[in-house]
């Protein structure tokens, strides 16, 4: 056998021997899926070649975990928020060290992704805020790609700390409604999952349940949207809910269509922002807020939450994430994007193509 095929041989080999279900994240013959689509389509290598970049350039940094997230109910000049933003940078570099490992096999990659989860998993604790904690999802996703390259002790320390930081956060009291609880039950679900915690996993299903029958109206509009006078509050909303029902579906959970009494479905909170995107309807943002802290961070000059008219491209990662579900969401994404008719148009779409429904049903 040639050296390069026994080379690849192995890496694959590493790949089924080192990773769990991978649910959360792709599973060992989905990442073979994924090699093999960036190795033969120049678009989707394309899209790798920037988590790569991100990647490489992480193997020359350290570790900058921070003890307590604060950015909920912080302005952006808020010198607490501002050092917290810098260490949650380390979230997306561990993220994308994870695809650099199993699409490349490069053992330098596994091995600076564990140093930057171990030293976040020694450090920070969660304050129990749905939307600090929210930050967490792609190390979560990074930790359940590449938790079977962990010795033993090591993964016992980084579950130790996930579970706590579910338990912690769905005890809290605070944000049982509107975008809180989709925060907290997609970070809640995502550990489930990935430590396998059927009282997590119990807890999530239940709670989306009821998030979908109180929290949407029949016809798709979520609470945020007439709380906050927004849609960038509605997409905040129903975003998690995608990501959690994604890794629902394929462990045998039928999150995107389910009904609740009044006839209200995530699917339908996807399809309210529809005629908005298209520009068949327009929305002037926070008008009418209910919220003082919008008139606050508005009177601070974040231009964001001052009344302006929202811009369809805001809803890009909200038809990619769809795309999983109904491959018709995608087209709209492309189109907003810029690049209609070209299928990976950015790195959920590549990961959408390599992934499928009910793995674990």
């Amino acid at each position: 056998m040639k050296p390069y095929r026994l080379a690849a041989g192995l890496v694959y080999l590493c790949l089924i021997v080192c990773l769990h279900a991978g649910t959360v994240s792709l599973q060992p013959e989905e990442i073979a899926q994924l090699r093999t689509l960036i190795a033969t389509n120049q678009a989707a290598a394309n899209q790798f070649f920037a988590i790569r970049r991100t990647a490489t350039a992480a193997l020359q940094d350290k570790p900058n975990p921070i003890a307590r997230v604060v950015t909920e109910g912080h302005l952006d000049n808020d010198p607490l928020k501002i050092r917290t933003l810098v260490s949650l940078a380390d979230l997306n570099r561990i993220e994308s060290l994870g695809w650099a490992w199993a699409v490349t096999g490069d053992e330098r990659y596994a091995g600076k992704a564990r140093e930057y989860i171990l030293a976040w998993a020694r450090v920070n604790e969660s304050d129990g805020d749905a939307i600090n904690e929210t930050q967490f999802e792609p190390l979560i996703v990074a930790y359940d790609l590449m938790r079977g390259t962990f010795a033993d002790s090591e993964r016992q320390t980084i579950d130790d700390w996930l579970r706590k930081k579910a338990s912690v956060l769905w005890a809290d009291h605070r944000g049982l409604s509107e975008n809180w609880y989709s925060h907290r039950l997609k970070i809640v679900g995502l550990i489930g999952w990935t430590i396998n915690d059927p009282a997590l996993i119990a807890e999530v299903v239940n709670g989306f349940h009821r998030q979908i029958s109180r929290n949407f109206k029949p016809d798709g509009a979520s609470t945020d949207f007439y709380l906050r006078d927004a849609l960038h509050y509605h997409l905040y909303d129903v975003e998690p809910l995608l990501a959690l029902s994604r890794v629902a579906d394929r462990n045998g959970e039928d999150f995107f269509d389910y009904a609740a009494a009044n006839g209200a479905t995530l699917k339908r909170g996807v399809d309210f922002v529809v005629p908005f995107a298209t520009g068949e309807k327009t929305h002037v943002e926070f008008v009418k807020s209910k919220v003082n802290f919008d008139r606050k961070r508005a009177q601070n000059g974040q231009g964001e939450y001052q009344p302006h008219t929202w811009q369809p491209r805001e809803s890009i990662n909200l038809f990619s994430a769809a795309a999983w579900f109904r491959p018709e969401y995608g087209g709209q994404a492309a189109r907003l994007a810029g690049h209609p008719g070209e299928p990976f148009f950015n790195w959920r779409m590549v990961l959408n193509a390599v992934t499928r429904h009910g793995v674990a049903s």
